[in-house]
């Protein structure tokens, strides 16, 4: 079915004028040993404004769905946060949202020179960023001053820069969470508490759950509840459930997990052990009369078998000694489950622990619901979006030759490894139905559907999960790429609200 023929079902026409699930209220369930939880009552918003004021609100900064401007883009994602947030603060109002990066966006038109801009304030309880600065580390204790509670995501490549980054964190009451190396995970020293045994320069803190010592966290860990992000004094950054999925592959192609120069982890000493470490020379040498040649994966060691990746994930997790975690609200091709999320909540010491939900709302994935074949060409796999080349913008349905595609998908928002992510006209009725309003009628044939299959929108099955938050990533995508921000204003002054022509 292509976009024309979902827009005869009648779907999108009534998504696209706030046609939305029925609101309700959520109290999250509990461990009954740990106290019982406050019954949520109705959402009264910051500053004394009513819902309509504050829907209203969002859609003048919405303004002029032609002007990308560096104002009107601020003002375009400061309007998106802000939906976000009223959607799941109504249904939950202890619901914590928190954006990523672009910090100037807590200003007014996100300029910095100008004060704070309240509207969008009022509505959030935290700001992340990825990699410190003077400057972000600045912005950061700022806004926790005002409680939005700041937290970064940034180097640790030595045992040092660990100290340092969180004598910096601890210095301006905000949270850090390093990317580790090699030399910080063995730092303990064999044997020893907190001891792991990675052999990687640097790891991709997207799928570990690092042990508090290395990381240099210990002497927070608490038994305290934390019901906010105020009250949290560490957090884990694990956005990826990577070294838990697809297990079975892993025993049918095996190679590719065995260098432990490039693998963080996957790869352990074990007794008995099928395989031995490859990679480096000097670093396989180190790592072999460290711990011997019998290796073998990480689950294997943990007495899990190859079918048991969801459930080691879970576990793993549940038993680490975080306040705040930052995940991702999917497994595989499947949403979590609410008894899932709450196993998570609770603190293996003790203690109610905050479980915030990953969500990109300034970019599209290929391995998410909503990704439709409609949308995605299947070989290679990759969206089917707009361009710029020299110095021109292509919309998707120009590029293609094909009507038939959404429109709203404008050009690759990354280099690199992350290139097949696409930056979204994330004003766009359809986008918004995805991320906040629902109805949307897209779907994955590659997602299990049965948890929620009447087109919910991903904010709504998020607080359906029972997540006590929301990490906004990739709101950064409305600064990135000026030139083809440039182009996109060109052709919108020469063809006005072009991508909503049904």
């Amino acid at each position: 079915m292509n976009r024309k023929e979902f827009l005869k079902t009648g779907m999108l026409a009534a998504a696209a004028i706030g046609a939305a699930p029925a609101l309700m209220f959520c109290t999250p369930k509990h461990n009954a040993s740990a106290g019982k939880l406050k019954q949520n009552l109705p959402w009264k918003p910051k500053g004394g404004d009513t819902i309509a004021a504050l829907n209203a609100r969002v859609e003048a900064y919405y303004g002029d769905p032609d002007d990308v401007s560096a104002i009107g883009r601020a003002r375009k994602m400061q309007a998106f946060i802000m939906e976000v947030a009223i959607k799941a603060k109504t249904r939950n109002p202890n619901f914590q949202v928190i954006p990523q990066d672009t910090l100037e966006y807590a200003h007014i038109d996100g300029n910095v020179d100008n004060a704070y801009d309240w509207n969008l304030l009022n509505l959030l309880d935290g700001w992340g960023i990825e990699n410190f600065s003077p400057t972000t580390v600045t912005r950061l204790a700022n806004l926790t001053k005002v409680g939005i509670k700041g937290t970064a995501n940034t180097n640790g490549s030595t045992v040092q820069v660990v100290k340092d980054n969180q004598k910096i964190a601890a210095d301006n009451n905000i949270l850090w969470h390093p990317r580790l190396s090699a030399e910080v995970y063995q730092s303990p020293g064999i044997g020893n508490p907190g001891y792991m045994p990675i052999y990687s320069p640097s790891s991709n803190s997207y799928n570990i759950i690092h042990d508090p010592i290395p990381a240099g966290v210990a002497h927070t860990l608490n038994r305290n509840n934390v019901d906010r992000m105020m009250d949290a004094k560490n957090y884990l950054y694990m956005i990826s459930t990577g070294k838990y999925s697809n297990w079975p592959d892993w025993e049918t192609n095996p190679a590719s997990r065995l260098d432990i120069t490039n693998t963080a982890g996957y790869l352990v000493p074990f007794a008995g052990g099928r395989f031995q470490p490859t990679g480096t020379a000097e670093v396989v040498a180190q790592a072999v009369a460290d711990h011997g040649t019998e290796w073998d994966f990480f689950w294997v060691a943990k007495g899990y078998t190859q079918y048991d990746g969801r459930k080691a994930y879970i576990e793993e997790l549940a038993a680490s000694a975080w306040d705040v975690f930052y995940i991702d609200a999917h497994f595989g091709g499947s949403s979590l489950t609410r008894e899932e999320v709450e196993t998570l909540q609770w603190k293996p010491q003790g203690g109610r622990r905050q479980v915030i939900a990953y969500l990109s709302i300034g970019t599209t994935e290929l391995y998410r619901w909503y990704a439709d074949p409609v949308m995605v060409n299947p070989s290679p796999r990759s969206f089917r979006r707009g361009t710029v080349e020299s110095g021109t913008f292509i919309p998707a349905r120009e590029r293609f030759k094909d009507d038939g595609i959404p429109n709203w998908m404008l050009w690759a928002a990354y280099r690199g490894q992350y290139a097949s992510e696409s930056t979204p006209i994330w004003w766009h009725p359809e986008w918004r139905d995805i991320i906040v309003r629902g109805g949307s009628p897209y779907k994955s044939p590659d997602y299990d559907h049965s948890q929620f299959a009447d087109g919910r929108s991903s904010i709504d099955r998020i607080v359906d999960m029972g997540f006590d938050g929301v990490y906004l990533d990739n709101v950064s995508r409305a600064t990135a790429f000026d030139a083809n921000w440039a182009a996109l204003q060109a052709y919108n002054d020469a063809h006005p609200r072009w991508y909503l022509e049904p």
